[in-house]
C-alpha cells in the first residue's frame, strides 16, 4: 500500500532582509520548525526607511533560490504604475512563481494595471497584494503612497475581470478585516493571510473575532498561512495561527489546506 503524503507546511509570506546570513538564518529556523517551504520577495526599498531593512530586491531573491532551492519559492516584486506585463514576463522567465506588490501609484483596480494581470492570469502566476495600512517611510511623498488605494474592496473588479488570477489578500486587510473575508467569500479565486507581528493585530483579536468573520460554509479554507515576520518571529507567528484555528475547533484536514496544501496545489509545489 502506498504512503500517504504528509502534509506540507508552507509560510506564502516572508521576505528577506538586508542582514548578515539573514538568508542562511531564515532557512535554517524554517527546516528547525518543520515548514517545507517559504515563500520569499524582496521589496528594495531604501535601507534607511525600514527597521529591519527591507532592502534587497528581486535579484537577492533569485540568489538565495540559488542557493537554497528546496526551502525557497520566489514571489517577484512588481510596482503597479511602474512595470508592465514585460516584467511578468521576465520574472516568470527567471523562475519566479508568483507575483508580490505592495505601494501601487493608483487604485488596485485601475484598469491601467490590467495588462499585469493578465499576463498573470496568462502565465499563472498569482499575485500577494498587500492590503490595508501601511508603515511609513522617507519616500511616502515621492512615491505618492496612499493606504486607501490598497483596500482589499480595491481587488473586487480584478477578481471578476480575472478568474483565473490567484489573489492572496495579506494582513486580512488590517483594519478593513470584514472587506477582506468578503472577497474571499465571494470569489473562489481569492485568499487571505493572516499575517503580522506576533504583537500586532493577530493577537488583539478574540478567536470568536475570526470565527465570526469566517461564518460561512468551509469559510477556513480560504484561509492561507503566512508569517511576514523576522525569522526570529516566525514560531510565535506559526503558534498564534495553531491557537486561533484549534480554539475555534477547525479540524485537522482543514488546518492541513490552511498551513500549506492549499498553497501546495496552487502553485504546483
Amino acid at each position: 500500500m502506498e504512503a500517504k503524503q504528509k502534509p506540507m507546511i508552507i509560510d506564502m509570506h516572508n521576505h528577506l532582509l538586508n542582514e548578515p546570513d539573514y538568508a542562511a538564518m531564515l532557512a535554517d529556523t524554517a527546516k528547525r520548525l518543520g515548514f517545507d517551504r517559504v515563500c520569499i520577495s524582496g521589496l528594495g526599498l531604501p535601507s534607511e526607511n525600514w527597521l529591519g531593512d527591507l532592502s534587497p530586491d528581486n535579484d537577492d531573491v533569485l540568489r538565495a533560490m540559488e542557493r537554497y532551492p528546496d526551502t525557497f519559492v520566489g514571489f517577484g516584486v512588481i510596482r503597479l504604475g511602474v512595470d508592465g506585463a514585460k516584467k511578468v514576463e521576465e520574472l516568470h522567465r527567471q523562475g519566479f512563481r508568483a507575483l508580490k506588490t505592495t505601494r501601487p501609484l493608483y487604485d488596485y483596480d485601475d484598469e491601467r494595471f490590467d495588462e499585469i494581470y493578465a499576463a498573470a492570469e496568462s502565465l499563472g502566476m498569482p499575485i500577494l497584494f498587500h492590503t490595508g495600512m501601511i508603515l511609513n517611510t522617507l519616500r511616502d511623498k515621492e512615491d505618492n503612497v496612499s493606504s486607501a488605494r490598497m483596500r482589499p474592496v480595491m481587488l473586487d473588479r480584478v477578481a471578476r475581470t480575472f478568474p483565473d488570477l490567484v489573489i492572496f489578500i495579506a494582513h486580512l486587510g488590517m483594519p478593513w478585516h470584514e472587506e477582506a473575508s468578503q472577497m474571499a467569500r465571494y470569489h473562489r479565486n481569492v485568499y487571505v493571510d493572516l499575517s503580522g507581528s506576533p504583537a500586532g493585530w493577530r493577537n488583539r483579536k478574540s478567536p470568536q473575532f475570526f470565527d465570526e468573520l469566517f461564518y460561512w460554509e468551509n469559510a477556513y479554507e480560504k484561509i492561507v498561512f503566512g508569517t511576514d515576520v523576522h525569522y526570529l518571529d516566525m514560531a510565535a507567528s506559526y503558534q498564534d495561527y495553531r491557537r486561533i484555528f484549534n480554539l475555534n475547533n477547525v479540524p485537522q484536514p482543514v488546518q492541513d489546506r490552511i498551513f500549506g496544501e492549499t498553497v501546495r496545489a496552487i502553485l504546483n509545489l
